[in-house]
């Protein structure tokens, strides 16, 4: 690197990739005493100016960016981390919840993108079969990059959404930041795929939080373990478990472990290290905490898989999930508010975009998994409304956040479903800006049948 810089090869790098931030217009001022301070006026170059600007790279990220680019719109997608997947990659939750219906006959209603994404890792080897959801999250993040790529979609990693762009109640597009420093994208639609509703909250859309009393979904920390012997049986694991809970000998915070293997011999991925307690995803000093307890969590369950249980003698702890396992954070209010009497009654909407069939799936970070469950074979469909933001237009939603209550959250929240209502969002932003009109004034029947054109299940 030395070389490099004294030869001047360094310097043309700088100038070739010169960080565009804000250019400082008024100084910073200090009110320690009411512990504020008041930020320096600045000009914040934009740096993109797009039909469709997608925030978040999440299997909704991916569904909305690849259904807007194949319709030819110029579309650029955000994401915090440096590959796609969202829970699925960065976060290790290496199984595509929510593809099927339930019941011993399941039928696969994530179609469209999501099942072309499923077909791809089958055809790579990262998945075991085309009735297998477990996948290799390695293989995943190559099938994501490609899919955007034969897309047209542009992307940017390792950068952040902070702020949202508003006029007279119109979201033009968004500040972000790097290590470019501050910058600006504008955008004819944002579609806001962050998992925590970022772009609705700073664009003013109301919400709430958790249960609406304080409480969430459990939080876990998901990771990799390696040397897994041959003769492991997963299904020894959980009465163990329960058996160490009760001695007090390990401190075990869930009971229910799920152990499923990657692809690759003896790699499995575990969802299974839970924080004992409520966090609030959008504190970030609860954030902290949270994966600092999931690491020490962690470690407790590789001691107890050691001692006790057969085929586990050599494992180790290989990596564990650099994004936390949240499930719950914001709902953002929509144009309708998705409940759990609908979720379990297999409600068919006539804006459904979509199908879910995920149980009502409480988590509970004390007292663990409970399953209320659809009739064997049914689904429900994810209306349009739910993924329309009140108040703000040219904004769309999808993913864990969207419209819904508490229970039905706990449905609508899984990777599934998430897909499905991303291509429907791409797909719905693309044809308003065709057709002249707000999302919001989008022509549902048009939508739906653009989406069944595309492959899309609605039922």
């Amino acid at each position: 690197m030395k070389g490099l810089i004294a030869s001047g090869v360094g310097g043309l790098s700088a100038a070739l990739f010169r960080p565009m931030s804000g250019i400082a217009l008024g100084g910073t001022t200090m009110q320690k005493n009411e512990k504020f301070v008041v930020e320096q006026t600045r000009k914040v170059p934009i740096i993109e100016d797009v039909d469709i600007l997608v925030v978040g790279g999440g299997m909704a990220g991916v569904g909305a960016a690849v259904a807007a680019g194949r319709m030819g719109l110029k579309t650029l997608l955000v994401e915090y981390f440096g590959c796609l997947g969202g829970n699925g990659t960065s976060g290790m939750v290496n199984n595509f919840c929510g593809y099927t219906t339930g019941g011993a006959n399941s039928v696969q209603i994530v179609q469209g993108i999501g099942g072309e994404t499923h077909k791809r890792l089958f055809q790579r080897n990262g998945v075991s079969s085309m009735k297998s959801y477990t996948f290799n999250p390695e293989i995943l993040k190559v099938v994501l990059d490609e899919e955007v790529a034969e897309a047209s979609v542009k992307l940017l990693y390792y950068t952040q959404a902070v702020d949202s762009i508003i006029k007279n109640n119109t979201i033009e597009g968004v500040f972000v930041e790097n290590k470019g420093g501050r910058q600006a994208i504008l955008a004819k639609r944002v579609l806001d795929c962050s998992g925590d509703g970022d772009v609705c909250a700073s664009a003013g859309v109301p919400f709430e939080l958790g249960d609406g009393m304080g409480g969430f979904l459990a939080c876990d920390m998901a990771f990799h373990i390696v040397n897994v012997g041959a003769n492991f049986n997963p299904s020894t694991v959980n009465p163990a478990a329960a058996e160490a809970i009760k001695s007090g000998q390990y401190q075990i915070t869930r009971p229910q472990a799920i152990i499923q293997n990657i692809m690759i011999p003896g790699a499995y991925w575990v969802n299974w290290a839970g924080v004992p307690r409520a966090v609030n995803g959008i504190d970030p000093y609860n954030l902290t905490q949270a994966a600092i307890d999931g690491r020490k969590v962690v470690r407790e369950l590789q001691r107890f898989l050691k001692d006790k249980i057969v085929g586990m003698e050599n494992v180790d702890v290989i990596d564990s999930a650099a994004k936390m396992g949240l499930r719950e954070t914001r709902r953002v209010m929509g144009e309708h508010l998705l409940t759990g009497d609908e979720v379990l009654v297999g409600t068919k909407f006539n804006d459904g975009i979509g199908a879910c069939a995920w149980p009502i799936e409480i988590v509970d970070p004390i007292k663990g998994r409970t399953f209320v469950h659809l009739k064997a074979g049914d689904f429900y469909t994810i209306p349009y409304r739910c993924l329309i933001p009140q108040k703000v237009e040219n904004l769309l939603m999808a993913g864990r956040f969207i419209s819904c209550t508490h229970q039905a959250q706990a449905s609508a929240r899984v990777m599934g479903p998430a897909v499905v209502m991303g291509q429907a969002i791409g797909t719905a932003a693309a044809l308003s800006i065709k057709e002249g009109v707000s999302p919001r004034k989008l022509n549902v029947s048009l939508l739906k049948q653009e989406l069944v054109k595309a492959g899309a299940f609605l039922g």
